[in-house]
């Protein structure tokens, strides 16, 4: 399969992956569907600017999954009927019930199961989904690549306690409480105005005010109600602080923000970057990356930004990409350690299509790229 833009699909084109839309994240159209003129303007409608599809110039290319369709859709019901019970607290002044978070430990559970058993070839597959079901999906993605970095870097790294002093032991329930400090993270959202929340252009000063007040308004929801641990609290609360102490509610400096709080805080900006907003269409995976790598040492933890760029490859399968003499290309499979150096299909010129080898051939370049810093790479190792 290949990701394709909406305003260039070829004619009947068969759709490779579902595309989720609205609140509760219903499938606006099903794999399989012949996508003629009417489907293709129900999907510019709903804001949906690319789209997996099955043709010849796909065949055989396997996008990496990091969570099932069947994770994925236990998770949006899980997340919807959370933020209705949030909704309703929030309407009335409470906490969330102790019992509100019980189906999210299920979801949790199976992200973890999947991530364990990942080959290491990382690629955050979201299903695509129009802007209006960005706040279910962000959720879900942010947690499964904040699992699949926080794995690799405790296994390697070991844990932080409250001393700071590293630990190994005890790792399965760190890493289920990262996932539920993921899970929860944007509770605080639910707080705030639909007209903010769904504003298609910038937002007021005054509205970003409003905005920054999200991470306490979700600590208070779970932690009224008793619910989830210290660790989990400080995911909610300061996944949007920064390396260098200028992000937000708090301002806090580098360890001063929890070990945890650092990887959703990686997690949360990448998933955001690269996902369909109602007011910012999605960039491509290696602007996200770069973003990221970019952040290293101001925004993000350096070391964390190093496992991230371990696990998480620029240029996914089934991405069209141009490359350094001028040729178009979609990318086919990647080399376990040179992410940016994958096997491609070049599309254009004598011969085309046919696959090239990139580690074989060094001559050629993705165009745009540059690749992770040899410091950063070695940080991590």
């Amino acid at each position: 399969m290949r990701l394709v833009c909406t305003a260039s699909l070829p004619d009947d084109a068969r759709l490779a992956c579902d595309i989720l839309t609205g609140r509760d994240a219903a499938p606006l159209l099903r794999a399989g569907v012949t996508l003629n003129a009417r489907f293709v303007e129900h999907l510019q409608r709903a804001g949906v600017q690319s789209v997996w599809i099955d043709d010849d110039l796909g065949r055989g290319i396997d996008p990496i999954q990091v969570i099932s369709a069947q994770t994925r859709a236990l998770g949006t019901r899980a997340l919807a009927g959370l933020h209705e019970q949030a909704k309703r607290a929030v309407a009335t002044g409470r906490g969330l019930e102790p019992e509100a978070t019980d189906d999210l430990s299920d979801v949790v559970d199976a992200i973890l199961q999947e991530v364990e058993g990942h080959d290491g070839k990382a690629v955050v597959l979201a299903d695509l989904c129009g802007p209006s079901a960005y706040t279910l999906q962000h959720s879900i993605d942010m947690t499964a690549l904040g699992l699949l970095v926080g794995r690799r870097l405790i296994l390697e790294h070991g844990w932080l306690d409250y001393k700071g002093e590293r630990q190994d032991d005890r790792i399965e329930e760190r890493l289920f409480r990262l996932g539920m400090g993921l899970m929860l993270a944007d509770i605080g959202k639910l707080a705030l105005p639909d007209s903010i929340l769904n504003k298609p252009g910038r937002l007021s000063e005054d509205e970003w005010e409003l905005v920054k007040t999200h991470p306490k308004a979700g600590v208070k929801l779970i932690r009224d109600a008793g619910a989830w641990c210290p660790l989990v609290q400080s995911c909610v609360l300061r996944h949007h602080e920064r390396w260098d102490g200028r992000g937000y509610p708090e301002g806090k400096l580098e360890t001063e923000v929890h070990q945890m709080a650092r990887i959703a805080a990686v997690a949360d900006v990448f998933d955001a970057i690269t996902s369909e907003r109602p007011y910012a269409p999605a960039k491509p995976t290696h602007v996200g990356v770069q973003t990221i790598l970019a952040g290293a040492g101001t925004q993000f933890d350096p070391l964390i930004c190093g496992v991230f760029a371990q696990r998480v490859a620029p240029f996914p399968p089934g991405i069209e990409v141009e490359l350094s003499d001028g040729r178009r290309a979609i990318v086919v499979s990647l080399p376990e350690f040179e992410f940016d150096r994958p096997v491609v299909r070049v599309l254009s010129g004598p011969g085309a299509p046919f696959d090239l080898s990139m580690q074989q051939d060094h001559s050629i370049q993705i165009a745009g790229w540059n690749p992770v810093p040899a410091a950063l790479a070695a940080q991590a190792a």
